[in-house]
């Protein structure tokens, strides 16, 4: 993790979804959602919201060998970066490769997967977690495993005509909290682990789970989002 980064906070004029983290965190009742749970472990989830914990992930990657994903599925790429948050908490956590060792990175990462009920991001199920998977699978870790989650983008209600990205979202939904871009040149030097690429990189893993956070929040308050689904 980059110590010289500061945490990045929403700009002060950024709709004021932070007090509808908690009271949106999950779309459905807690039967729907948490049917394997006891009557007793459901009425202690009420009592205390923050006992289900929802992590926001998202990840950085680069392209790797030669395989050809085909349509709609990722090239060979590796994951260069990783940031999450759990929702009962401002702080973002990230690890990155030319800070941390790549089998560190994805440690710390899977200790945090483990410890939340539900994870959440945008196009989680079809890139983030299978690419974590597989750099899990080439070092020889195990694999993740089955987790509930919630995706901005495969459940979002059936609409259509509109782009579905991450940053258009949030620019419908008027939030400020904007998507870092980068340039090309910048994600070359990303992929190459430079200092300038490897800070470049860390504000846009970073800035993108603050983002999705409050899109996340925004969307279901809006009901736009279906129920979460398991993931394995």
């Amino acid at each position: 993790m980059l110590s010289s980064l500061s945490p990045l906070r929403p700009h002060s004029t950024a709709k004021s979804t932070e007090s509808l983290l908690d009271e949106t965190l999950l779309p459905l009742p807690l039967e729907s959602i948490c049917s394997q749970e006891t009557p007793e472990k459901l009425s202690k989830l009420r009592r205390h919201p923050n006992d289900f914990r929802v992590l926001d992930l998202d990840i950085e990657t680069r392209l790797v060998g030669f395989h050809k994903g085909g349509r709609f599925n990722p090239d060979g790429c590796e994951p260069i970066a990783i940031a999450w948050s759990f929702y009962d908490s401002q702080r973002v956590e990230s690890r990155q490769l030319g800070v941390d060792a790549p089998e560190q990175m994805l440690l710390d990462f899977v200790a945090a997967f483990h410890a939340a009920n539900m994870v959440t991001g945008h196009y989680l199920r079809k890139f983030d977690l299978p690419i974590i998977n597989s750099a899990l699978a080439e070092r020889g870790l195990p694999l993740l495993g089955p987790k509930l989650v919630s995706d901005t983008k495969l459940d979002l209600k059936n609409i259509s005509g509109i782009s579905k990205k991450q940053e258009n979202l949030a620019e419908m939904l008027a939030l400020a909290e904007s998507k870092y871009h980068m340039t090309d040149v910048q994600w070359r030097k990303a992929s190459r682990l430079t200092p300038d690429g490897i800070t470049e990189t860390a504000r846009r893993v970073r800035k993108d789970v603050r983002q999705h956070k409050l899109l996340r929040a925004a969307l279901v308050q809006a009901k736009l989002l279906n129920p979460p689904k398991v993931w394995q």
